[in-house]
């Protein structure tokens, strides 16, 4: 269940990046293969997002 979670977080980050990208303002229209490779630059956003988000957790010492 938790991979699950995190699939669907790195996908829903790769749409949010694409809708984004395509509704800024002055936008010309995108090809679907520009579209394709955006989607792809997001899904490494959120994949990368996923991976360093333990780096800043804080430690629980003794003291």
């Amino acid at each position: 269940m938790h991979k699950l979670l995190e699939i669907l977080l790195i996908l829903v980050t790769g749409c949010l990046f694409t809708l984004l990208i395509r509704i800024r303002p002055n936008a010309k229209p995108l090809s679907n293969k520009k579209l394709i490779g955006i989607f792809v630059v997001g899904v490494i956003i959120g994949i990368i997002f996923l991976s360093t988000q333990n780096y800043n957790a804080p430690t629980t010492s003794g003291l």
